[in-house]
This record gives C-alpha cells, sequence and structure tokens, in this order.
C-alpha cells in the first residue's frame, strides 16, 4: 500500500499544556473572576489552580490498558520492521519564558545573587536552550510601594530567542544590583502574566511561562493592593490562577536559600506547576541551573504539529504511532493512541475526523516531563496501535 512508508519524526522537546488564547483587551488587568479592567490591579481571593487536558499527577503509565506496541527489541516499533524510512524535521510548540528575578537586598546574604547570576548565564547559554524566547525582569522596581502591575510588565530585556538574546540578558545581569528592601511577588508577577498574554497574542499557537526566581516571603508594596493584601500568600496564589485561566499562563516558583517553601508551594500550586523548584545551599550555582532546566522542560506543551506527510495526505491518520526514549539510553516504547485519554495514559487528535496536532494524555504527558532529557518520536507507516 503505498501510504505504508516508515517515518521517524525527531522531537525532543515536549511538556504539559495546550495554549489556548484568551481574548484580553492591551493594557487590561487581571481579575480572579476572569474579567478584566483598567482601573484595578490583579486581585483575587480564589485559590486552588485550573489546568487543561494536559495536566496530571506525576508518574503513571506511558502505556494505560494498552501495554507496549509490539514490534521493536522491547516490543516497540522500530525502523527495521517497516518498509523504508523517510525523516521529517519536528515542529514542536514554541516556548517563551518571562524570567522575574528578584533583586531584594536579602540576595546578598550567601552570596546567593552571584550564584544566580552565574546560573542564569549558563542556562541561556546552553545549547539544549537554543529557539526557546526568554525576556528578563527584575523586582523590585524604583518605586518599590507601588502596586502597579503595569510597571512591572515591561522587561529590561525583552523576548527573544536563545542563544541570540544570551549576551543582553548577560549584560543586564550585571548591570543590576541587589539593593531593593521589599519583595513585592504581588505586582512583579501580575506584571509578568500580563507580558506573557500579550506575548501569545502576537504570537498564537505558542506557549508563556512565568519563572518567579525569589528568596523570601512577600513583603509589600503596600498594606493592601486593590482591596487585598498583597503579602498573603493566598492572594499571590490566585493571582497565579487567574493567569492560568484567563491567559493559560503557567507560573514556575523557584524557590533560592530562604524562602518558606510552603509559601512558594502554595504560589506554583494556583499557577498549575504542581510544586516549586527549592534550591539548596549546597551548590545554589549548579542547582539554580538545573532548576530553569526543570522549570523549561515541564513548560514546553505536550502537542506536536502534524506531521507535513500526514497533513498532506501522503501518510494516512491510521498509520501514526508515537514512541518514547528515555533519558537513561533505554529501549524505546511505543504509546498507544487512546482517543479519549480514559485513565489517563496515551495520546489523541485534536481533531479526529481533520487533526492538526498529536497531544499526549495527562498521565503520559506528566510521566514524560519528568524525564528531563528523555525523546519523542513520531513514526509514520504502521498501523496505528490502539490503547486495549
Amino acid at each position: 500500500m503505498k501510504h505504508r512508508r516508515f517515518l521517524v519524526l525527531a522531537l525532543s522537546t515536549f511538556s504539559i499544556y495546550a495554549i489556548a488564547l484568551a481574548a484580553c483587551a492591551p493594557d487590561n488587568t487581571i481579575s480572579s473572576s476572569g474579567s478584566s479592567n483598567q482601573s484595578t490591579s490583579v486581585s483575587g481571593s480564589t485559590s486552588g489552580s485550573s489546568g487543561n487536558g494536559a495536566s496530571g499527577g506525576e508518574g503513571g503509565s506511558l502505556f494505560g490498558d494498552g501495554g507496549p506496541g509490539t514490534g521493536g527489541n522491547d516490543g516497540g516499533l522500530n525502523a527495521d520492521s517497516a518498509c523504508g524510512v523517510v525523516t521529517e524535521k519536528g515542529k514542536a510548540i514554541p516556548l517563551s519564558l518571562y524570567i522575574a528575578f528578584d533583586k531584594s537586598s536579602s540576595m546578598t546574604t550567601g552570596n546567593k545573587w552571584e550564584y544566580a547570576k552565574a546560573g542564569l548565564g549558563a542556562f541561556v547559554t546552553d545549547p539544549n536552550s537554543a529557539g526557546t524566547g526568554v525576556a528578563l525582569n527584575f523586582f523590585p522596581v524604583a518605586d518599590e510601594s507601588t502596586c502597579d502591575q503595569f510597571k512591572y510588565k515591561t522587561p529590561v530585556v525583552p523576548f527573544g530567542d536563545l542563544p541570540a538574546n544570551a549576551q543582553p540578558i548577560q549584560d543586564a545581569l550585571a548591570a543590576q544590583i541587589p539593593n531593593g528592601v521589599k519583595t513585592p511577588l504581588y505586582p512583579a508577577l501580575g506584571g509578568a502574566i500580563l507580558a506573557c498574554s500579550d506575548q501569545l497574542k502576537q504570537n498564537p499557537g505558542t506557549a508563556c511561562a512565568v519563572l518567579l526566581v525569589t528568596d523570601g516571603a512577600p513583603v509589600g508594596p503596600a498594606p493592601l493592593c486593590g482591596g487585598v493584601n498583597p503579602e498573603d500568600p493566598a492572594v499571590i496564589a490566585s493571582l497565579a490562577a487567574t493567569g492560568l485561566q484567563q491567559f493559560k499562563v503557567l507560573t514556575f516558583v523557584i524557590g533560592l536559600p530562604g524562602i518558606p517553601k510552603n509559601i512558594a508551594d502554595q504560589i506554583a500550586i494556583g499557577g498549575g506547576t504542581d510544586s516549586a523548584i527549592i534550591v539548596g545551599n549546597v551548590n545554589v550555582q549548579q542547582e539554580f541551573q538545573n532548576a530553569l532546566v526543570k522549570a523549561r522542560g515541564k513548560a514546553l506543551p505536550c502537542e506536536f504539529e502534524m506531521p507535513d506527510k500526514v497533513a498532506g495526505g501522503e501518510i494516512d491518520t491510521d498509520y501514526v504511532n508515537v514512541q518514547y526514549t528515555p533519558s537513561s539510553g533505554g529501549n524505546s516504547m511505543t504509546i498507544p493512541q487512546n482517543a479519549n485519554c480514559a485513565g489517563g495514559s496515551g495520546w489523541y487528535y485534536d481533531n479526529p475526523l481533520m487533526p492538526t496536532k498529536i497531544l499526549l494524555c495527562p498521565t503520559t504527558c506528566s510521566t514524560v516531563r519528568t524525564d528531563i532529557g528523555a525523546g519523542i518520536d513520531i513514526l509514520l507507516g504502521c498501523a496505528t496501535e490502539i490503547a486495549k
């Protein structure tokens, strides 16, 4: 049959969220009710988080009831079991990261500032970060008592793809001095979410996440911001949840030594990222760099564009398989198709009749995203394996 050609589509990045853009007027603020206005700051009292179909608990089976597919060394498909091999470059969903970086004076304790600078510098120059869009901003701003999120919205270094944006980021880090008195997480996070929202509107079909980097509990900017207490972790977590629900923007918290873990976790859970990534005291620079890599891996969406051979009709959608190769170098495993994600494992098409994307089910996505450096391949030409 002419459709039974075999294609290995190499995809090296993956993660948890399919981005759907929410419409919002330029320069609007975020409210927890899902509405927008131009006169109040980001606010809310609702705790918890809301995700989409790509979220899920940690761990779990990749295969559901279907088990690994037949063929290959471990039951997975491989090139030797197919008619021929054609390779097509994969098209992963582009990712942007807005890094909100704490420059309060407590960052000088234990040389955290220098370690964090070096860790971020190593992250942006890492070849594995190439293609990721990164923007950088610092908090607090000069007017430390302001609740105005718009003063935190525009980054010092605008969004730009790495590695081209690495040098501007390193230059900005070198120019900063950690001399802030307050730690205004509330407006800093609000501005970052709004910047990500704009980035998504300007670049449809992409993903954007906030990386909130801090070493302490929220302090300031004022007793009340828009009628809520900006130092209340539940309020900040509600803000993160609003960013996720209204704009589909994830919030990661990278906690440097000194931050209360319960507060960091609360904010991260609100932003849909399960828990904070905490950096220990032993090797701050390396642990911080590792934390950035982990956040990048988790932020990458668990969805892939339809391969050109399938989109063009040359290969039928019933001859598509998804294969997972662990970073440890173990045998590849075939993930079965599971149209309704029963049990949380498998993969599915965004539209069964006219598919344009391949998406991983929640549990499978959660399992794969924790394996930083793992590979996802899309194999074309052999009959699709269906979950039993």
